[in-house]
Parts: C-alpha cells; structure tokens; sequence
C-alpha cells in the first residue's frame, strides 16, 4: 500500500483510481476516485508540496475559520510528504470561458466578485492576524525584463519596445514606492480563472499560497489576468467597486482608480512573465505566447498612460 492509500485509509477510503493532473503546478497533484465505508463514491483531488512552496499548506492550517467558506479542504498533513485533500471541483471556470457569450462572461464574472468581496469583507483582527502584508517591489518588474531577454536571446519575433514599455511603466509611475490608497483586506492573492470553481452552484477557490493582506484591487487585477478584451476588463473595474459597496466598503473612486491601475501594472508585468515561462516548458505555442505578449504589453502601455492623464 502507497502512503497516499495509507493516508486515505485513515479516513476510511478505498482507492479505486488515481490520475495524476499535469500542469505547471508546484507540487504534484492527483484526482482520486474512491469509495467510503458506506460504499459511497467520493472524488477527491490530493496535492503534495514541493519542499520550497508549503507556504499554501501553512494559510490552510493556520485560517482555517477563512478557508472554510472558500474552499473544498478536507484533510492537511504537515507531516512529510506535507499534502492536503480536497473535494474534486472538476474543471476551473477557465476551461469553458472563451466559449460564453459576452453576457454570460458578465454574469459569471459578478458572481466571482461578489464571492471576492465577501472575502474582503472579513474582519482583518478577528480572522487574519499574522497574514504577510502584500505591498508592490521590484520582483516581477525584475523577472519580466529577465524572461523577455532570455525570449529575445532565442527569438527574432521579438520587440525591443516591449522592454521599455514596461520599464517606462515602472519608472515614470515609481511603482515599486506605491503605498496602497484602499483599507488593507484579506485577500486571496492569486484568483485568475483556472484557480476559480463553479460546482453545487457555489464559486470555490483553490491555490491560497498567495494569501496576504493587501488592497482589494489586488486580487481583482489578477482576476483580470485572464480577459483579453479591455471591455471585460473595463467591466470588471467598474463592476467591482459597485459590489463593495454592496458589502458596505466603500472606497473613494480616486483611491480605487489608483489602486487598480498600480496593481494591474504590476500583475500584467508578473503575468507576462509567468506565460513567457509557459512557453519555454512548451505548454503554450508560439502563436499563442506572442498573441499575448502583444496584449498585456498594450495593456500596460494603455492604463500608463491612463494613469499619468488622470492623476498628474
């Protein structure tokens, strides 16, 4: 018997099938089929931790008051090999996003917000004491200009723009001396579609490695790391402060702006980074990595610009 049978077992689970989930994961991540004493069916999703990227498994085993609400954990183990269990979620809104209608991307899209302010809504003293304060740096500014030189070094496609373009971004806006203008919330830290979940008509969110008190524009501008279309994106900017007000955490428009168009630089920058490392592990092509490249470098460009006309 494997020690991941082992581990289930403790539970009184049989297994019945295992599949390993490929990806660009950090960890090794398995789906389950089992069966409970009662003979029941129950499908289970088991990931174990490399040994530099457990600090997910920490959030889980100290908020768990936070997690319970948001996600589908079952079991943690903090003994080696460190792993948690959760309930299979199936398939991440990601999977079937292209093919909705544009009102029906508005409409998913408004329920992932109003899930996101119910956890930003939360009381930072009662549930969160001892979260990292998330805050911009020079991290993914450095990373990017890193990933499109090794891209350049390997490419003729490649732009000489695209570099000064997000150096410029950094530069003229003093990005990394940002000090956000809304309250300090929890936030989930990394709440892009393929870490977002539809089931039992609940959204669910899986991946809390992130997790931090921070603005709560940060977790909505990485939320818009998967829109191509600046209209979604326009809508989601505007949509989001609507729905905190709903939630009674109302923010004025200037300070929202601002925290919007910083932390979108900065998550665009990280993301550019992060779908060029796709491309050297080859799960994204090439018409596909320079199709976004072009995308999220306009992006920057646009809301550069936007923000030196709105506030300067």
């Amino acid at each position: 018997m494997t020690q991941l049978e082992e581990r289930l077992a403790e539970r009184n689970l049989r297994v019945l099938k295992i599949e390993v989930i490929n990806g660009a994961h950090a960890g090794r991540i398995y789906r389950i089929e089992t069966v409970d004493k009662e003979n029941q069916m129950v499908n289970l999703v088991y990931k174990e931790f490399e040994t530099e990227r457990n600090n997910e498994l920490d959030f889980y085993s100290k908020y768990s008051k936070i997690i319970k609400q948001f996600n589908k954990v079952v079991t943690v183990w903090d003994s080696a090999p460190k792993a948690i269990l959760m309930d299979d979620l199936k398939s991440p809104l990601k999977n079937d996003f292209k093919i909705l209608s544009d009102l029906e991307k508005q409409n998913l899209i408004k329920r992932i917000l109003d899930r996101l302010a119910v956890l930003h809504s939360l009381s930072v003293s009662e549930n969160a004491d001892g979260l990292p304060i998330h805050q911009i740096t020079s991290e993914w500014h450095g990373w990017c200009v890193d990933q499109m030189n090794r891209l350049g070094a390997q490419n003729h496609w490649t732009k000489t723009e695209w570099i000064k373009i997000i150096n410029n971004a950094y530069e003229q806006l003093d990005l990394i001396n940002f000090k956000q203008q809304c309250p300090r919330v929890i936030t989930h830290g990394d709440p892009h579609l393929e870490n977002i979940f539809l089931k039992d008509g609940q959204i669910w969110f899986i991946d809390w490695e992130w997790a931090a008190l921070g603005s709560p524009l940060r977790d909505i501008t990485i939320l818009c790391q998967d829109l191509y279309d600046t209209r979604l994106i326009q809508f989601v900017k505007e949509s989001y402060q609507d729905v905190l007000n709903n939630h009674n955490l109302n923010i004025p428009s200037e300070d929202y702006q601002r925290d919007f168009n910083y932390f979108y630089i900065d998550h665009t920058t990280m993301m550019l980074a992060w779908e060029i490392e796709k491309y050297f592990q080859q799960y994204t092509s090439e018409e596909e990595v320079k199709e976004i490249i072009e995308f999220k470098i306009g992006e920057i460009q646009r809301v550069t610009n936007e923000e030196l006309g709105l506030f300067r």
